[in-house]
């Protein structure tokens, strides 16, 4: 759940935006790549976000079912265009990153009452992040399915999303997922985090975003 949109990829390596003469274009967002990924190893996935009205969000549905991903729960913002992330690539390890979000980004428009809980509460894997929390609707709709499934347990064990029958073991994973060009102050993201942290049973996250949503850096 939580972040969806275009990125652009340059062909050429070594060179900045400004030198850059084409580009390749994929599906991104984190939340699309990791159902992306648990798709591609025969689990049963889908993805709740939103994409604008536009051939970018066309695409992203497209490369969803393409993939093998339930596109069911991404919807359309007429308001909103689909965003678009611009890469600039530097061997071996530098890949600095520039979003395309404003006004806003249609998946900061998920609303609580949109949720479909009952396939929240049953997926065997829930994947949530960060960036859901950085604006309403979205804030609180992130929260309310992480208290659903909190309040469930973390996933009934049988046949929804994320396999094909139960094994007991549930996650429901927090993704820090932290970009600080989303935010006005990381003090603001704190307690959300925080609030987020309570019920998942998983965190994903490096030092820096550790930091960001506790204030310790030390595991």
């Amino acid at each position: 759940m939580g972040r969806l949109g275009v990125d652009l990829y340059p062909l050429q390596t070594g060179v900045g935006l400004d030198r850059v003469e084409s580009f390749g274009k994929f599906l991104g967002g984190s939340p699309a790549n990791v159902a992306v990924a648990a798709a591609r190893l025969g689990r049963r996935t889908a993805l709740v976000s939103r994409t604008g009205a536009d051939p970018f969000g066309t695409f992203l549905h497209r490369e969803l079912k393409a993939f093998g991903v339930d596109d069911r729960w991404v919807t359309e913002v007429a308001a909103h265009p689909t965003p678009v992330t611009f890469c600039e690539v530097f061997p071996p390890d530098d890949f600095p990153l520039y979003f395309y979000r404003l006004p806003k980004a249609p998946d900061l428009e998920i609303h609580p009452h949109e949720l479909d809980l009952d396939a929240i509460r049953a997926a065997r894997v829930f994947w949530a992040t960060g960036t859901g929390l950085c604006a309403e609707p979205s804030r609180a709709a992130t929260l309310e399915a992480l208290r659903a499934r909190s309040e469930h347990g973390g996933g009934d064990g049988g046949g929804g999303y994320g396999g094909e029958g139960g094994t007991g073991r549930e996650a429901t994973v927090f993704d820090l997922d932290w970009r600080p060009m989303f935010w006005a102050d990381p003090a603001e993201a704190r307690p959300y985090y925080a609030e987020a942290l309570r019920h998942a049973t998983v965190a994903v996250g490096n030092l820096d975003e550790c930091e960001v949503a506790t204030g310790e850096r030390d595991p």
